[in-house]
This record gives C-alpha cells, structure tokens and sequence, in this order.
C-alpha cells in the first residue's frame, strides 16, 4: 500500500467528527477491495482493528451497509465478521447466511445465543457442518429446523434426523422438508407416511416402489431398534384401555362393530386403542390420523388391515366427518375402494414396527 492511500486509514481511526468519519469509511472500505490483491496480512490486519474500533460508535444504517459490502468477500475483516454477526438481525443477516471469512466456533457461539433468526439464517448457509447442524436441530425453533432440512448443502447426522421427524410429527411446517429430503432414511421417511398429506404420502410410495427388498428390510431393522429405544411408560388410563382391548381379542370380540360401539359410548381411549390393535399400528398414529380428521390415512389403514367396507364408511363418519358427515358417507365409500392397498402395505409395515414396540 502506498503511504498516501494507508494514510486515510490513519485518518479514519483518529477522527473524532461523525460526518468526516462517515465519508472516510466509505473510502476506506473502497480502498480495502482495490488493494485485495497487494495487501500484506499485516496491513489486513490494520484494517481489521480500525474498521472494528470505528463501527462500534457507527449508526445502525451504517452497520447493515458494511454488511452488505463485506459479506460475500474471501478477505473480508475477520473480526468485522465475528461483530457484525453477532449484532442484531437487521445487521447480521448477509454475514451469517454468506460469510466464509467466519470459523465454526463462531457460528456455533451464535447458534448457542442469538435469536431464533440467527439460528435460521445460519442454517441456509451453503455449507452447514454435521456439528453445526446437530446445535441447530437442538437449540433452534421448527422454523429453522425446517430451514436447515431444506438446504442440501447441510450434512446432517442420523440422530438429528430422528430428532427432525420426531418433531415433524408433531408440525405439519416440517411435513415437506424431512419427505424431499433426499438423504432421508428409508426407515424415517415411512415413519411420515400417515402423519403427512396426500401429495407427500405419494412421493413417499414412490421412493418405495425403487428400493429393493433386502434395503427395506434393513430398514425395518433400524427402525426396530429406534422404536425399541424411544418407548414410554403408559399413563393408567392408556393401560386400562389397552388391557380392555385385548381382553376383547383374546374371546374373540375385538372387531369393527365394537368399536363403532365404544366411540358412540364415548370411551376413546378404549376406542383409540382398538383401531390401533385391529389395524396393528401404534395408538399415536392412530389418533393422529383421527385428529385431523384424516380420511385418506383412514381409508388406507381400514383396507389394507381388511376392515370392511361399511363399517370403514361408519367408522369415517364418526370419527372424522364432521356436521355433515351422513351427506360424504357415500364420497367415503369411493375413496375406500380407490385406496392403493399394496402400496399402503408397505409404509405399514413401518409403523407397524412401532406398534411391536
């Protein structure tokens, strides 16, 4: 750098007027880019350490400006970077999602303490370590999760995976990302099968359709061994219901018409638990299916466990029509025989790896 042009860096760090010190930090920052070439790193360094003691007395205006300029440079000011960062979103935002001048440790700090925003605008940077993304799926809200899942560039491990659709269970907004995502398990991905819409379940048959059967039994394996680890204990009410129930298997009285019988008594949980005996799923996905009022999942469940087809219609219209259910009962009736029976099967079989559990 020639001593005319480094003496304006000088300048900028002992001028006390706001105005002056405006028009010398533009042509400072200017003065950065023109040298990236030539610039020793200890002149790098001066700039450093002057930009910082100069932003710290900057407005807010001026902050987001530099973090617009600075963002997306190879050479950008380190420890410009790092207080930028952590500044508030207005200003941070272009440096977290483009900055590549910012260590892991920094991005983790910031996962660690900032704002939800920071935690999401650090999940759509284009590359997003395994260590970075377990911080993110355990300290960021489903909006950033949901961010993070979406972005390809974002390795993520098996165990936040799990955690992902464990969330996604519960918040149709993850519905979409944990389903396209395409390093998603096969073992996770049919765990989504009757927790998601239509449209997703059928990208989800179709992903079966390709794999090969000694894939979809390792599958079944891993999602076994998940299951097995994650079980609860039941409250009183769930183990009265569950006793209830198989009583009424092991006599042979466990069928569609008894529970048609303990849903108009008003006994759910009885009523929960034996759709989910009858169709060999866990009581969750059951009752998630009914809670949603989800006929489709409904439609699926019935048929492919050979739960005929007016007593399926009863069931729906109970369960799940609503004010004017008498008046879809014959709509229920169709969507029934137009359920795909062999590819409902085999997204079953995965849930009923949980129901085992």
């Amino acid at each position: 750098m020639s001593q005319p042009r480094f003496a304006k860096l000088v300048d900028l760090a002992r001028t006390t007027d706001s105005g002056q010190r405006r028009e010398l930090l533009r042509e400072v920052t200017d003065l950065f880019f023109e040298t990236s070439a030539s610039r020793s790193e200890r002149e790098t360094a001066l700039f450093d350490d002057v930009l910082q003691l100069v932003a710290a007395e900057m407005q807010e205006n001026v902050l987001a400006e530099l973090a617009q300029q600075f963002a997306n440079a190879d050479d950008a000011p380190v420890g410009l970077m790092r207080d930028l960062a952590n500044h508030a979103f207005e200003i941070s935002e272009p440096v977290l999602r483009n900055s590549r001048v910012l260590d892991e440790q920094t991005l983790l700090q910031i996962v660690n303490y900032q704002s939800q925003q920071h935690i999401k605008a650090v999940a759509q940077r284009d590359q997003v370590s395994e260590t970075l993304s377990d911080a993110i799926v355990k300290f960021g809200d489903d909006n950033a999760l949901d961010a993070l899942i979406r972005n390809e560039g974002a390795d993520v491990s098996r165990t936040s995976m799990e955690a992902a659709v464990d969330r996604a269970r519960r918040n149709a907004v993850l519905h979409e990302g944990v389903v396209q995502r395409r390093d998603l398990p096969l073992d996770l991905l049919n765990e989504m099968y009757f927790v998601v819409e239509a449209s997703l379940r059928n990208q989800i048959m179709q992903r079966n359709a390709s794999v090969d059967p000694a894939t979809l039994d390792a599958a079944l394996s891993k999602a076994r061994a998940r299951i097995t680890k994650s079980v609860g204990d039941m409250g009183a009410e769930a183990k009265n219901a569950m006793a209830f129930i198989q009583s009424k298997k092991n006599n042979g009285e466990l069928n569609a018409r008894l529970l048609v019988s303990l849903y108009r008594e008003a006994k759910r949980t009885h009523f929960l638990y034996g759709l989910a005996e009858i169709t060999n799923l866990e009581h969750e996905t059951v009752a998630s299916l009914l809670e949603r009022k989800d006929i489709d999942g409904l439609a699926m469940i019935c048929r492919a466990s050979n739960i005929e087809r007016p007593l399926f219609v009863t069931l729906a219209v109970l369960a799940c029509g609503g004010e004017e259910a008498m008046d879809r009962a014959e709509e229920f009736g169709k969507l029934y025989n137009a359920v795909p029976i062999e590819a409902a099967q085999r997204a079953m079989r995965f849930m009923k790896v949980r129901k085992a559990a």
